[in-house]
């Protein structure tokens, strides 16, 4: 190889690539205890298969495309690779605090993987990314209040999201059904 490497850790060219590396050594629920570490990348992931599998599913295709999921769901916590993962609690303790973590999650999120997603395909993910939470939760945090804390919080916020949104019952009965399978039959 005639040209010598560049030493800078990653140029502004590779950060997308940055990015995707960085999410399999970011550790979620730092403030809970568990039996094991759930790292942001395997998160994500869980997220993203559980979002296809109700989106090609759901009645009348309501979420689109399997294609028009996938991506949003891969990178929803994109930001938190350069971040960290942040509690629910202090992104809720004050609008201001979630407004600075937000803008900077989104200042650090390459442009590459800024999906823009609907309104339907961005609730379908929210409620994975929590159902995700509780069923590791359940499966491998300890039985303190800590942990039931967390996963009643959890619960509380996907009943917040089904009672919000005018999606049609049918469908709100599938992603319900889908939902409660992954979290409690399967943990």
């Amino acid at each position: 190889m005639d040209q010598k490497l560049n030493n800078q850790a990653h140029p502004d060219r590779y950060h997308h690539i940055e990015a995707v590396i960085r999410m399999s050594q970011i550790k979620r629920w730092h403030m809970v205890d568990t039996s094991r570490q759930q790292t942001l990348a395997e998160h994500s992931c869980n997220v993203a298969l559980l979002a296809v599998s109700i989106a090609v599913t759901a009645p009348h295709m309501y979420f689109g495309e399997a294609a028009s999921v996938i991506g949003p769901a891969l990178t929803h916590d994109l930001g938190e690779a350069f971040t960290g993962d942040i509690p629910t609690p202090t992104k809720r303790a004050d609008p201001k605090i979630r407004e600075i973590i937000d803008k900077m999650e989104f200042k650090h999120t390459p442009k590459e993987f800024m999906y823009v997603c609907d309104q339907k395909v961005a609730w379908l993910i929210k409620l994975c990314d929590l159902a995700d939470g509780i069923r590791f939760i359940r499966r491998y945090g300890h039985g303190d209040a800590i942990a039931k804390h967390a996963q009643n919080g959890l619960e509380g916020q996907i009943e917040e999201l089904f009672a919000a949104v005018g999606v049609p019952v049918v469908v709100k009965e599938h992603v319900r059904h889908q939902l409660r399978y992954y979290i409690y039959e399967m943990s």
